[in-house]
Parts: C-alpha cells; sequence; structure tokens
C-alpha cells in the first residue's frame, strides 16, 4: 500500500499525543478530545494528517484509537434530522482463477438484482431507500479520497440533497494458469429513520447473506477464460473497511500459496519443511522446502502494516498451519533466536 503524502507534523503530533494519553487514561473526556481534535482537522483541510496517524501511528494502540475517532466523525449524523445517512463500504476479496491472461472488468452488469438479495436477505434491517455503486473500486481511489468531501456526503439535511460520492471501477488484469486473490470494494449509501439500526449494527450476521453476494457477485464478473469467486466482508465505515480489507486479502492470499505449495508437496515426495522468518522487517516470510527434492522452494512474504504487530501477522500464520494439518515448524523470532514449533502440543 502506498503511504499518503506527510502532513504537518504538528497536526500528526497532536493527534499521537492525545492518543497516546489515552492509551494511559482511557476516560471519556480524553476519548471526546480526540474526536474533536479529528473532527476539526478534517474540517479545516487537514485530513492527510488523519490518514497519517491512522496508519503510521507512533504505538500501534494510538492509531487504533485514531482510526475508531474517525470513523466516528465521518458516520455521526445529526440528532436533529429525521433520517440519518450512512455510506458503507463492503470489502471484497475477489480470487481469480484464468486459463489465460487478461483484463477482468469489476463493473456489475446487473446492480439490482445485488440490491435484490440485500433487501430480501435483511442486510439493511429495515431500510428500504439505498443505493449501491455499480462497480467495485479498489483500495487506493478510497484512501486518497479528502476525508472531508466524505463526510459532507455523509451527512443529512432534511433541507439539502444529498451529496454523492463517484469511485471509478478498477480492472484486475489476470495471468495465465495461476489463482490470485484482489481486494476490492463495493460502496454504497442506505438512509434510515435516525432512531432504526444503522446499517454497520443490522448487516453483521455474514452468514446470513454472505454467500448468495458471492453467487451474484463472483455470477456477473466472471467470463469464459476467468472464473470469479467474490467472498464478502461486512459492511464497514470507510477507515475499518480499509482495514480489514487490507487484511483479507493478504490473509487469503497466503492461504492460497501455502494450500497450493502444500498439495503440490504432497503429491509429488511428502511433507515439505517450513520455516518462519518474523527477523526480515516489514513482512513475516514463509519457506517451503524440501530435502527430497531440491527444485521445490517457495517463499511468502506476508507483509506487516505500519498500524500492526508482527505477533498478529504470526498468530494468523500458526492458526492456518495448524488447520491444514502442519505437525511442526521452525521459527525465527524477531530477536534472531529460532526454534522449533509443535503444532501438536
Amino acid at each position: 500500500m502506498n503511504n499518503t503524502q506527510s502532513p504537518p507534523a504538528s497536526f500528526y503530533e497532536q493527534l499521537m499525543i492525545l492518543s497516546n494519553e489515552i492509551g494511559l487514561d482511557a476516560s471519556s473526556d480524553r476519548n471526546d478530545s480526540l474526536k474533536q481534535l479529528v473532527d476539526s482537522l478534517i474540517d479545516d483541510g487537514h485530513g492527510d494528517a488523519v490518514k497519517q496517524a491512522c496508519w503510521h501511528p507512533t504505538a500501534i494502540s494510538s492509531g487504533q484509537l485514531v482510526r475508531q475517532a474517525t470513523d466516528s466523525i465521518l458516520t455521526v449524523n445529526s440528532e436533529e434530522a429525521s433520517f440519518r445517512l450512512d455510506l458503507f463500504v463492503i470489502p471484497v476479496i475477489l480470487v481469480v482463477g484464468a486459463q489465460k491472461a487478461n483484463m477482468l472488468s469489476t463493473v456489475l452488469n446487473d446492480v439490482k438484482t445485488l440490491e435484490e438479495v440485500f433487501e430480501s436477505l435483511g442486510v439493511l434491517g429495515h431500510c428500504k431507500n439505498f443505493g449501491l455503486a455499480n462497480c467495485l473500486t479498489d483500495y487506493e481511489s478510497l484512501n486518497q479520497y479528502p476525508l472531508e468531501s466524505w463526510r459532507l456526503a455523509s451527512q443529512y439535511n432534511d433541507s439539502k440533497n444529498i451529496t454523492m460520492l463517484d469511485f471509478p471501477e478498477y480492472p484486475i488484469e489476470s495471468s495465465s494458469g495461476t489463482e490470485t486473490a484482489h481486494l476490492r470494494f463495493l460502496c454504497g449509501v442506505a438512509l434510515s429513520p435516525i432512531s432504526a439500526p444503522s446499517i454497520f449494527e443490522a448487516s453483521g450476521d455474514i452468514g446470513r447473506w454472505g454467500m448468495k453476494f458471492a453467487e451474484t457477485v463472483s455470477a456477473q464478473l466472471s467470463i469464459a477464460e476467468c472464473s470469479v469467486l467474490a467472498l464478502p466482508r461486512p459492511p464497514r465505515p470507510l477507515i475499518k473497511s480499509l482495514e480489514d480489507g487490507y487484511w483479507a486479502v493478504r490473509e487469503i492470499g497466503f492461504q492460497l500459496f501455502l494450500s497450493n505449495a502444500l498439495n503440490h508437496a504432497r503429491l509429488k515426495f511428502g511433507e515439505p519443511d517450513v520455516f518462519i522468518d518474523s527477523s526480515s522487517g516489514d513482512k513475516v516470510l514463509t519457506r517451503l522446502s524440501s530435502l527430497f527434492d531440491d527444485s521445490f522452494d517457495r517463499t511468502y512474504g506476508f507483509p506487516v502494516a505500519p498500524y500492526e504487530s508482527h505477533d498478529q501477522v504470526l498468530d494468523n500464520i500458526d492458526e492456518f498451519l495448524r488447520e491444514i494439518g502442519i505437525q511442526r515448524y521452525r521459527l525465527k523470532a524477531a530477536e534472531g533466536e529460532e526454534r522449533i514449533v509443535n503444532c501438536e502440543a
């Protein structure tokens, strides 16, 4: 993921100082102060400072607090209004299997059918006034959008027209004979009575609608030479959707790599040797090799975002290794120490 342009240090430092203080004293007054600071920075056109604090914090806990405060500001609705307006973003992981190289469109040719899925399965709760974008966009398009414009569009006023946002589609360049994971986002808007639950509350049970969503979107995006499996995550506010989506595409990408490599190894010579290296900076490396086949040597680098910890990534890798039946692996920790991890323990 590309870094945002560095904002004036003073605004960024204010956010970091206040969020660090909340880590020591999580009072409601300090949390309110952080929201007020985020609100004022966005209002004054300093959204880049807020983004910098979200994605490049001085401490992991500080970044989490700023991200939560930012989403709170972007989703706040006036209590004096009759209706609430929720802009939501659905992260979608597209698992693409191509027979030959192709450029795959992410335009949905029948949005109405998808809207009917949402309505029939109760994804939007009591809300009947909603709309979905007619294409899937990418991470950079969302992350680069000015926060002040996003907040303006999410504010409802009985006396003004709703301001809409427009994001471009972002096609996928597929490679022949490979299975790859790609991150895209589906944006939408829901208008409901101010007293009704928001879409973020009403749509939390993805088991109720995720499979039908996947069937509908996969069918619309797949072409003769290229199959698509669309795996959605729950609708989120802007910042949370970017965080959840980026995590999900790395997680699924790792799972695809490991499953394919492990199947190849087990069919050819048996269990491979697995080595996890967490000492290589901004990636956790997973290497599969074998003493019985010198030609088999595959490595996957799981990126660690600046707002994450290596332990978070290691826990995810360890969990999946256990799920697919790996009995043990070698681990090199960030400190350089190596040890054997027994997955049967």
